[in-house]
C-alpha cells in the first residue's frame, strides 16, 4: 500500500532506501508560495540509526506490513533480547539496539507484543504504563515533607527514574514507558 507523508503518524513502518523506517515523529509544514513537506525524524529498523528529514507532501512510499505477535521475553546478554513464541514456541533474537528505549520497561518473562516483518522481529510495542519494583533508592528524611520533592530509584530492570520521596526498596511502582516518569503506587 502506498501512502504519502500526509498519512505519516508515530510508530508508522515504510520502506525508504531499501531499509525499513519507524516514524518517531513529523511536522506538516506550509511556506507562502511553496509546496507542502513534512519534517519527520525516522529510526531505521535495522540499524537503530536516527534521521531527521523532509520529505515533499507528494511523495510515495511503501508501507510496511508488519505483524504483531504476544511473545515471551526470554532474557537479555549484552547483544541481543532473546523471545519465544507463545503459540509455536520458536525461539528469536532482537538486535538490543532496535530496542533500546524499550529495554528498560522488559523484564524477564515478560509478555511483550513483539513486531514482526516478514517473518523476523523488528520491534516491541510497550503498553503505555508498566509496574516494575524498587530495587535501590535512598531513605527518606524525616521531617521533609515537601509534596514534590523527587529523588533517583533504580528499578528491577536497570533504569532510573524520579520517585516521591514516600517511595522505598521494595515497592512496587506504575511507570510511564513513552515518559520513563513515575505515574504511580501499584
Amino acid at each position: 500500500m502506498l501512502i504519502t507523508p500526509n498519512d505519516f503518524h508515530r510508530g508508522v513502518i515504510i520502506e525508504y532506501d531499501g531499509s525499513l523506517w519507524q516514524v518517531v515523529d513529523y511536522q506538516h509544514t506550509k511556506i507562502a508560495q511553496a509546496r507542502a513537506f513534512v519534517a519527520t525524524k525516522i529510526k531505521n529498523l535495522k540499524t537503530g540509526q536516527v534521521l531527521e528529514k523532509k520529505f515533499d507532501s507528494e511523495e510515495k512510499f511503501k508501507r510496511a506490513i508488519v505483524e504483531t505477535k504476544q511473545m515471551q521475553a526470554l532474557y537479555r546478554d549484552s547483544e541481543f533480547l532473546y523471545l519465544m513464541d507463545n503459540e509455536t514456541f520458536e525461539q528469536y533474537s532482537l538486535p538490543l539496539n532496535l530496542v533500546e528505549k524499550e529495554i528498560g520497561f522488559i523484564k524477564d518473562g515478560d509478555t511483550v507484543n513483539v513486531l514482526m516483518y516478514e517473518g523476523n522481529p523488528i520491534g516491541v510495542q510497550l503498553p503505555s504504563t508498566v509496574v516494575l519494583k524498587v530495587e535501590y533508592t535512598e531513605k527518606a528524611v524525616k521531617g521533609d515533607r515537601v509534596s514534590s520533592v523527587m529523588k533517583p530509584a533504580t528499578l528491577e530492570t536497570g533504569i532510573t527514574v524520579n520517585v516521591p520521596i514516600f517511595i522505598d526498596i521494595g515497592d512496587s511502582i506504575v511507570v510511564n514507558t513513552e515518559t520513563g516518569e513515575y505515574v504511580s503506587r501499584a
